[in-house]
């Protein structure tokens, strides 16, 4: 998933908003957080990662929303497969197209090798260029609307480890 196509995401989602408030018989939400809110619910799909993040995202605490997704999505893969290593290493190692501890697909011609080592660097770089920034820095923003490409983001990863099987 590209930049490019997370900001197309965020840009549709905000259009279908608006449509969606035009509808008859849809309670529209009210505009700044409301809005807010509902893009959240529509960006974020899975109802455990919304649990996560929607308190902090709708209370303007956007950087700690996503560092606490890409947090839950670690601890995810770690429930997963049992393990214990973090981060970057984690996502490496689980991932691997040569030794899955997840497969992500079933491996079985290139193209679902170059998808499997694809998001494991996708995984591994979430990890070090999403959520440790966050972690690690007191001072960090985001605004909301680079908050919700990032959870959008994080959303997707999480559905993928939900569908991950083991070897």
């Amino acid at each position: 998933m590209t930049v490019q196509s997370i900001k197309d995401i965020a840009s549709q989602l905000k259009t279908l908003n608006t449509e969606l408030q035009q509808l008859p018989g849809v309670t529209a939400p009210a505009k700044g957080e409301a809005s807010a809110k509902f893009t959240l619910e529509l960006a974020v799909t899975n109802s455990d990662l919304l649990k996560v993040v929607s308190g902090l995202f709708s209370n303007g605490h956007h950087a700690r929303a996503v560092e606490e997704a890409y947090k839950y999505l670690n601890n995810l893969v770690k429930r997963k497969v049992g393990e214990t290593a973090d981060g970057s290493p984690l996502m490496q190692s689980v991932f691997s197209a040569k030794n899955p501890k997840l497969k992500l697909n079933s491996l079985s011609n290139q193209s679902e090798n170059d998808e499997q080592t694809g998001l494991m660097n996708i995984f591994a770089g979430a990890m070090m260029g999403i959520r440790n920034p966050r972690a690690h820095e007191h001072d960090w923003e985001d605004t909301e609307l680079h908050a919700l490409q990032l959870l959008t983001l994080a959303n997707y990863l999480v559905e993928r480890v939900e569908q991950a099987t083991k070897p």
